[in-house]
């Protein structure tokens, strides 16, 4: 690597770190659950600032479209999100990196898990340090230290930080695919496993909702008139539970049900919502097919109709050929910093997913390394801000001397 880098960049990043820091906890304690159109607004306006002073270009900040769900009364509602931020530099460059992040967590404003706390010298617990507001701290930094770089002139990049990434960027999937479409290589800042390694392979991830109607009568007096709703849904949960057993590399997670009443009225509805990873195309298709079969084997029963919502938003990312080139630069980049990195398949999915999708390879996990994500021991380690803004930064400069090699 450049002596720029070993000997400016890396230690202007190690001179950030105090105001890293600072700058998380600050960003922890605003409540930008997803659905908090509010909160997630005020953290995009924070973010919007921040990246402003620290890039010196323009943001431009994009209403996304309500998310439309079922709701308990069996009904499909919308529900308001936040905003998407937008920044670009050279667009006219021949080499295009796309970087992306969100800035939703999965804490409501209802949620006790609120503020940032201490839990030893390297260890910051709180909403979102981890997933993933520390890792579009990374993010701007690295570009911010790229742009010192004599290099910067010869990358154009595109910034696209999202707010309903936590249920499953529906509304921002189109933006994602068009900016996809512009780049050579794409940047996500998920945080990376607990014990530092990176994601690889993923799974792919469907969220549906099925809506059972039945017919409602006294479960005493005219039980036999009555079409049990609930009776139905769980014949059909039990078939869709089946899925489990039928394909290896198919999951099917039956994760909420609602419906029924008074007990001494047979229930006119049930609604289950349930989550499906796939490990292939073939797999999601296999696993559609099962749903559709499920189904319609409720609207042939006699005094019963069933609906189907939702489906696959994010197809599986394999581990193919220019994605292992990918593997193959982060690490060289990790042993130039002496700092170990591996890649490691997971059921997990991400914006990632719908990049490849879109027929851009990318890294997806190159934020802050810690765990417990999507839980109230969320935690992050303080040290990994400057290493992985200094892994990012020297990716850059890889790219930039070489690109032929990498993209």
């Amino acid at each position: 690597m450049s002596d720029n880098f070993q000997t400016h960049l890396g230690s202007w990043i190690e001179r950030q770190e105090a105001e890293m820091i600072s700058t998380l906890k600050e960003w922890s304690n605003i409540n930008s659950g997803s659905y908090n159109a509010d909160g997630v607004r005020a953290m995009a306006e924070v973010i919007a600032s921040y990246a402003e002073e620290c890039l010196g270009v323009d943001v431009t900040i994009t209403d996304l479209a309500p998310i439309k769900s079922v709701n308990d009364d069996g009904d499909l509602q919308e529900r308001s999100i936040g905003p998407m931020l937008r920044l670009s530099k050279r667009p006219e460059a021949s080499t295009r990196v796309l970087f992306c992040g969100h800035m939703d967590t999965v804490f409501p404003k209802e949620s006790h898990f609120q503020e940032w706390h201490q839990i030893d010298d390297n260890t910051l617990g709180g909403p979102g340090v981890a997933d993933m507001k520390g890792g579009i701290l990374v993010m701007l930094k690295a570009i911010q230290a790229f742009e010192q770089s004599p290099n910067a002139e010869l990358l154009g990049w595109d910034i696209l930080l999202n707010s309903d990434e936590e249920i499953g960027s529906i509304s921002s999937a189109p933006f994602l695919a068009e900016a996809a479409k512009k780049a050579q290589l794409g940047l996500v800042f998920e945080p990376s496993m607990p014990d530092g390694f990176l994601a690889g392979a993923r799974r792919g991830s469907g969220n549906y909702s099925i809506v059972v109607h039945g017919k409602a009568a006294h479960a005493g007096r005219e039980f036999h008139l009555g079409r049990n709703s609930i009776a139905a849904l769980s014949e059909a949960m039990n078939e869709l539970h089946e899925l489990n057993n039928l394909r290896e590399e198919v999951t099917l997670n039956l994760g909420r049900i609602s419906g029924g009443g008074p007990t001494n009225v047979v229930p006119n509805l049930a609604i289950c919502h349930f989550n499906i990873r796939v490990s292939s195309l073939e797999d999601q298709a296999y696993a559609e097919q099962h749903v559709a079969k499920v189904v319609d084997a409720i609207n042939k029963q006699d005094g019963f109709s069933a609906t189907i919502s939702g489906g696959f938003n994010r197809p599986p990312k394999p581990a193919d050929s220019a994605q292992k080139k990918l593997f193959e630069l982060v690490e060289s980049c990790g042993e130039q910093l002496d700092i170990e990195l591996g890649f490691r398949a997971t059921g997990g999915c991400c914006d990632g997913n719908n990049l490849l999708a879109a027929g851009l390879p990318n890294i997806d996990t190159l934020g802050v390394q810690g765990g417990d994500i999507h839980s109230d021991k969320e935690y992050m380690l303080l040290d990994s801000l400057v290493k992985r803004t200094k892994l990012t930064a020297m990716i850059l400069e890889r790219i930039t001397q070489d690109p032929a090699r990498w993209l």
